[in-house]
């Protein structure tokens, strides 16, 4: 089963901060989100290690997605 975390407002847009899902074979992460989910402006780390949108997603993996911070 592979996880998906998000944090910040990605979890509002999700409406969850983790879901679960059980893939039969990796697909891209774009799949596995909604479809106003924002392309840029994000970190995305698949174990641990950086990712993308088009990076497969196969049982097991862990996936984080974080919005970048600025500030001043």
């Amino acid at each position: 089963m592979a996880e998906l975390k998000f944090f910040g407002y990605l979890s509002d847009i999700v409406g969850k901060r983790k879901i679960e899902v059980n893939l039969e074979k990796p697909i891209p992460l774009r799949d596995l989100l909604p479809p106003l989910f924002p392309e840029t402006n994000i970190i995305i780390l698949i174990n641990e290690k950086a990712g993308s949108l088009d990076s497969l997603i196969k049982n097991e993996d862990t996936v984080a997605l974080m919005p970048i911070l600025s500030g001043g």
